[in-house]
C-alpha cells in the first residue's frame, strides 16, 4: 500500500524520523517539502499520507502551514502527522488537524516525537551531548510501535494541547522574536565564510544569496537555522546571539541529505 511522507527539516531531526519510518512501511516513498512548494496545488493519490515536520513557537512552521494549504487529495487516504520537538508538540498538531478539516479530510493521528533541542537564538536551548544522544536513541527505538499504528491505520486524538492561553503566551513571544527583535534580519555570514554556497543551496524558502563579494539573506526565512547549524565553517551567526556556541544537526544525517539545488 502506497504512502507518501512529506518533511520538512533544518537540522535533520523530521528527516532521519521520516526516513527511518519509511524503512519500516511498504512502498513508502519520501518527499521532501521544499522540492514540490513551487507548484501552485500538490496533489497526492497514495492510501497513505505522512507530514513530518518540526515544531516552531509550539506549532506548526508557517512554511509548513502554507504546504498543507495546497496539498489536495484525489481520494481518501489516511493522514498522519508526526511533530519533532525538544520536548513537547503544543498545538502544532491540532493546527494541522484544523487545516486538514477546511479542506474536507481529516487528520486520522498525530504523533509526537521528542528529538534534541535545535533552538539557538534568542535563547540557546543546544543540550548537552550526552541529551542529544539519549533522546536520538529514543525516537529510533519508538520508530517501529509508530509505523505499526500506521500499518493498522490507527485513529486517535493528536498529541498535544489544544489551550487557548497558550497559544496566545507561545504567539506573544513568536511576535517578539520575529517583529520587535527581529532575528531573521540579524543572520549573517563572517569573515570565516569562504562563499561555498552550501547555506543557499540548503535554505527550504531559496532566502539567501551567495556572490563572490557577499552573502544576503532576504525577507522568506521561516527560521529553521539550517543555515546557522550546518555551515561548514560555522560561519554564520544570529547577532551575538550565537557567537562561540554549539551548532546541531542530527547524527545520522549528512549534508548531502539536506542539499536541495
Amino acid at each position: 500500500m502506497k504512502a507518501n511522507i512529506y518533511y520538512f527539516s533544518g537540522t535533520g531531526n523530521s528527516l532521519a524520523v521520516a526516513r527511518d519510518l519509511a524503512k519500516c512501511l511498504d512502498e513508502a516513498v519520501l518527499i521532501p517539502i521544499p522540492l514540490v512548494m513551487h507548484q501552485m496545488e500538490i496533489t497526492d493519490n497514495a492510501q497513505i499520507v505522512g507530514i513530518v515536520f518540526p515544531v516552531y513557537f509550539s506549532d506548526m512552521p508557517r512554511y509548513v502551514r502554507e504546504f498543507v494549504k495546497k496539498l489536495r487529495f484525489s481520494a481518501t487516504p489516511y493522514i498522519f502527522g508526526i511533530a519533532s520537538c525538544g520536548n513537547g508538540p503544543g498545538h502544532s498538531l491540532f493546527t494541522l488537524r484544523s487545516l486538514l478539516e477546511k479542506k474536507g479530510t481529516t487528520l486520522a493521528a498525530g504523533f509526537l516525537m521528542v528529538m534534541p533541542e535545535n533552538y539557538i537564538a534568542p535563547f540557546d536551548l543546544i543540550e548537552p551531548a550526552s541529551v542529544q544522544q539519549q533522546k536520538n536513541k529514543d525516537a529510533k527505538e519508538k520508530i517501529p510501535a509508530l509505523a505499526a499504528a500506521i500499518s493498522r491505520r490507527q485513529v486517535s486524538v493528536p498529541e498535544g494541547t489544544g489551550s487557548l492561553v497558550w497559544r496566545i503566551l507561545i504567539g506573544i513571544f513568536s511576535v517578539y522574536t520575529t517583529s520587535v527583535i527581529r532575528i531573521p534580519n540579524q543572520i549573517h555570514a563572517t569573515d570565516a565564510c569562504n562563499r561555498c554556497g552550501v547555506c543557499g543551496r540548503i535554505c527550504p524558502t531559496n532566502n539567501i544569496t551567495v556572490t563572490e563579494k557577499a552573502v544576503t539573506w532576504d525577507g522568506r526565512c521561516t527560521q529553521c537555522y539550517a543555515c546557522v547549524h550546518w555551515c561548514p565553517r560555522g560561519a554564520i551567526e544570529i547577532g551575538s546571539y550565537t557567537a562561540g556556541k554549539p551548532r546541531y544537526h542530527h547524527p545520522d544525517i549528512v549534508l548531502k541529505d539536506m542539499i536541495l539545488r
